[in-house]
């Protein structure tokens, strides 16, 4: 994973359960579509040619992507059009924020604002704590600082996120896509995983089970 440290958040949601078109003859045609965290690799030209979702699906990606990093693997959020072969195409990709998770204690004081966010989603799956996050802003263009980090707390896997929004104010949404990766932590099925972080009307403190 290659997003670490401070990140700005430019990145949009994008869900997609299906297309509907119309050929020639005016019958209706329906594209199979499908949207969400997935984990995707490149090829030695930088282009995405497999994604695998978190229920351990994987496709095979027909036509090029945007260009990436030569033999890399990204976590995103991505739709993407099922063709009748077995294979998919690429509709759109948005960047997820994914780094091991430092220790709480080696965040610099400066870093730990807690302005608030809403949590859209929540749920583990493919080996990370996925979290669709809401940030207000007061403008397009506006630049807002987003990590998270470890709580060294014995026998407890727990994680908080900071936000810093730079004073901006709360006018309307934009969202970002975290994705924590939870190997290293010994974790076994059923142990609890924790997430804490600022709300606008009330903190968050969530408990996940891993599976």
């Amino acid at each position: 994973m290659k997003r670490t440290g401070l990140i700005l958040l430019t990145a949009l949601s994008l869900t997609f359960p299906f297309i509907v078109a119309c050929d020639n003859d005016e019958r209706e045609e329906i594209e199979t579509m499908t949207s969400g965290f997935m984990t995707g690799r490149t090829d030695n030209k930088g282009y995405v040619y497999m994604l695998r979702d978190d229920f351990g699906k994987s496709y095979k990606i027909n036509g090029k992507s945007e260009q990436l990093k030569p033999d890399t693997i990204y976590r995103m959020v991505a739709s993407i059009a099922l063709n009748e072969d077995n294979t998919a195409r690429i509709l759109q990709m948005v960047p997820t924020i994914s780094y091991i998770a430092p220790e709480d204690s080696l965040i610099p004081d400066t870093m730990r604002v807690k302005d608030p966010v809403k949590i859209e989603s929540i749920y583990i799956g493919g080996g990370f704590l996925n979290v669709h996050v809401c940030i207000k802003v007061q403008k397009e263009g506006t630049k807002h600082g987003l990590l998270y980090s470890r709580l060294n707390t014995p026998g407890k896997t727990s994680f908080t996120f900071y936000h810093n929004a730079y004073g901006d104010e709360p006018v309307y949404s934009k969202y970002a896509y975290v994705s924590i990766p939870l190997y290293g932590y010994g974790l076994a099925k059923n142990d609890t995983v924790f997430l804490s972080c600022k709300g606008f009307e009330e903190d968050y403190e969530y408990k996940l089970i891993y599976k």
